[in-house]
């Protein structure tokens, strides 16, 4: 009777497998958007800040919608067999050239209508870089660098508009208790250039005074003894103390 019950559940299991393995009809090229897949497609989509010309700026891909240009975030559909990590990675170069950034990952967006050509969930990461690590590496025969400001006037495609405004929330959110900002400044910058960071990103304007006075109160950041001589007046250069994202213990700086 226990071998007898044991076969049982293999002829089950493997029941179970040909059902599953029947989805995809056999001897058949199979087109990911037909009606005839019954499980989602899964993709990962990057939203990619950079400050370019005092502007918070996003990474789009160009593509021909509907007799008509529209706008969508580099993404693609997950390749089976490597993480996600390794997917981010292969995207990120495939789409846009850049081979490395700051990422993180942001959220699930799994709404069956959010792609009218079928149910895609898609695993959306956010990304940060340097305008200069950007404009050396990008090929621009790839994608558009667009303000942040200009998405309401832009033909953004799918959920994208929503995913970037979450990817901006998250953005600002960390602003208050870690060091990313080191994440889109070059390695040595003025004061004044973080302070620009702070301000085009919240929205906000700081006081001069004020906003010195709370950097240097969080030890996040020092002096490199070396002076900015592109202006009229040289500027001390400063650096961040840690390479990697730190936690800021005390109170916010936002």
């Amino acid at each position: 009777m226990f071998w007898k019950k044991i076969k049982i559940n293999i002829i089950n299991v493997n029941y179970t497998f040909y059902k599953i393995i029947m989805l995809i009809p056999e001897n058949k090229q199979f087109d990911i958007w037909s009606k005839e897949l019954t499980i989602p497609i899964l993709a990962l989509d990057i939203v990619i800040f950079t400050i370019y010309n005092n502007e918070l700026c996003v990474v789009f891909s160009k593509v021909n919608w509907k007799n008509s240009i529209g706008y969508t975030i580099p993404g693609w559909i997950v390749a089976k067999w490597y993480d996600l990590e390794q997917n981010f990675d292969d995207i990120l170069k495939r789409k846009t050239w850049i081979t490395w950034v700051y990422k993180e990952q942001l959220y699930t967006f799994w709404n069956p209508s959010r792609d009218p050509r079928g149910h895609v969930v898609a695993v959306c990461y956010y990304a940060l870089v340097s305008v200069d690590s950007f404009l050396t590496k990008v090929d621009f025969t790839k994608v558009d660098i667009l303000k942040y400001s200009d998405l309401e006037n832009l033909n953004i495609l799918y959920d994208h508009k929503s995913i970037i405004d979450y990817a901006k929330q998250r953005l600002e959110w960390k602003l208050e208790y870690t060091n990313i900002a080191k994440e889109i400044l070059p390695k040595h910058f003025k004061m004044s250039s973080l302070q620009k960071v702070y301000e085009i990103i919240t929205g906000k304007a700081y006081d001069k005074r004020n906003f010195q006075k709370k950097i240097f109160s969080l030890n996040i950041i020092s002096e490199t003894w070396e002076l900015d001589r592109t202006a009229n007046r040289p500027a001390k250069l400063y650096k961040f103390d840690d390479e990697k994202l730190k936690i800021i213990e005390q109170n916010s700086m936002v």
